[in-house]
């Protein structure tokens, strides 16, 4: 400890004691000589038993990870400054906050858990538009400020969407059921740990705590929560439907957001000789709001009689960032061809794009119909938006509800597609590559289709 009470870390970053520890690293409170201001600096935890190899390839990702998540600004966002290696170890430089973190704080009052859902669902939907996950949601991760104020922090692990599915990194009582399955990680997945941390916050013990480990994991997979005792039943809902174990079936985070803010007080407006008469409307509109915000959601992820999730069409423009572009294509591809259904990106130097389309079942007819539709394209209707002819259609599973693969035979841009369903929603995923004289070689064909099912991995999970 003495020794390192005096070192400096990138020669500007002096560490003063440490502030606690947990699975992913230490926190120390250090002093930034350079700036002469407080900080606090993240030693990372390193797995043991790698070789030198293997440090440098985890320490490179930890570095491009924490730097990613360094782009984040938010209010509700604990402010990551610098990365910098050090003994083999990266070290990430944060925001010093003065506050508690909110498993020394709980249980709290449901309306006060509420608000700081609120301010961690403002830090994931920041982190999820700019196509970063956090991955280690949890109650020792937020931070309330002196103000009140809640925060995110620990975005030294936050990967990029679509990230290995068999990444553990995470408190295995905060993590989603489908990373432990090894499935593709997405916004629901932070949003199932935003639902174990506010069960936590508001019950004081969370939802699926063991004495073991492997009973800790096992209780996630098979086990449901034990009933929320001290929640009014606004939040218990909001918290048990964040926890249903298929992600595709969680509330996304807009309806999330109008439940939490449904539970919390209306403004009243006090006026002489009508108060009375104005807070029992005030009291009408907070119980109307908890009402129509469930039913609303309801209706959007196929309760009984429900149309499907899908409401309205979304928009194909908006499924993938440009960080994702720029991932798929390459530096520089441009939207393009937009319409309602359809968004187009377009590498004019390589003439390599990705086209996603979208298809959403008529009122009324729901998740069946888009059942029967899906049906038929696999069974070789062709698709939409001009792909050309398509050969060897193959299941792809791990991808929404029901997907396949198959290769797109058009002579101007061969290349590949992917179809998945998810509720009423049909999309289709086109990845054309640059015009070739002749059949495009095995491995290309290889390629093309890897490059479609990433874009299609990406989109569901943004889709939630």
């Amino acid at each position: 400890m003495e020794s390192r009470a005096v070192e400096l870390l990138a020669g500007r970053y002096r560490l003063v004691e440490a502030l606690g520890q947990g699975g992913a690293g230490t926190v120390w409170h250090a002093h930034d000589e350079l700036l002469r201001r407080e900080v606090a600096v993240k030693q990372m935890r390193v797995p043991d038993g790698l070789t030198p190899a293997q440090l440098a390839e985890y320490t490179g990702r930890a570095l491009g990870e924490a730097r990613a998540a360094g782009r984040l600004s938010h209010p509700a966002i604990v402010m990551i400054h610098d990365v910098v290696p050090h003994r083999g170890q990266p070290w990430i430089v944060m925001d010093l906050v003065p506050g508690t973190s909110l498993d020394k704080l709980i249980p709290l009052p449901s309306e006060r858990v509420a608000e700081i859902g609120l301010n961690i669902l403002d830090a994931l939907e920041l982190a999820h538009r700019n196509g970063i996950l956090h991955r280690d949601v949890k109650p020792a991760n937020v931070l309330v400020a002196e103000d009140g104020r809640a925060m995110l922090a620990d975005f030294g692990i936050a990967a990029p969407l679509g990230a290995d599915p068999a990444d553990s990194s995470g408190s295995p009582a905060y993590m989603a059921p489908e990373r432990f399955r090894a499935e593709p990680a997405g916004p629901p997945s932070d949003l199932w740990s935003l639902g174990a941390t506010l069960y936590m916050a508001v019950e004081g013990r969370g939802p699926f705590h063991r004495d073991l480990p492997a009973a800790v994991v096992a209780a996630v997979l098979m086990h449901e929560p034990p009933p929320m005792i001290r929640a009014t039943p606004g939040l218990a809902r909001v918290v048990l439907a964040l926890l249903d174990k298929d992600p595709a079936r969680r509330p996304p985070a807009p309806a999330v957001r109008h439940l939490l803010q449904s539970l919390l007080p209306a403004p009243v407006v006090v006026r002489p000789r009508r108060t009375g008469r104005l807070i029992a409307w005030g009291a009408l509109a907070v119980a109307v709001g908890v009402g129509a915000g469930l039913g609303a959601w309801m209706l959007a992820s196929g309760g009984p009689g429900a149309p499907g999730r899908f409401a309205a069409l979304p928009d194909p423009c908006q499924s993938l960032t440009q960080r994702q572009v720029d991932e798929l294509l390459g530096a520089g591809a441009d939207a393009e061809d937009r319409s309602g259904d359809s968004c187009r990106w377009v590498h004019h130097r390589d003439g390599t794009s990705v086209q996603v389309s979208f298809w959403l079942s008529p009122p009324g007819s729901g998740e069946d119909a888009a059942g029967r539709a899906f049906a038929q394209r696999r069974a070789g209707s062709g698709g939409s938006g001009g792909s050309g002819a398509s050969a060897g259609a193959e299941d792809l599973p791990g991808i929404a509800d029901e997907a396949f693969t198959r290769d797109v035979l058009d002579p101007v841009a061969p290349g590949a597609a992917v179809s998945f369903r998810r509720s009423n929603l049909i999309v289709e995923v086109v990845y054309g590559q640059a015009s070739a004289s002749g059949a495009p070689p095995p491995s290309q064909r290889t390629a093309a289709r890897q490059a479609a099912a990433r874009a299609a991995q990406l989109i569901g999970a943004g889709l939630g």
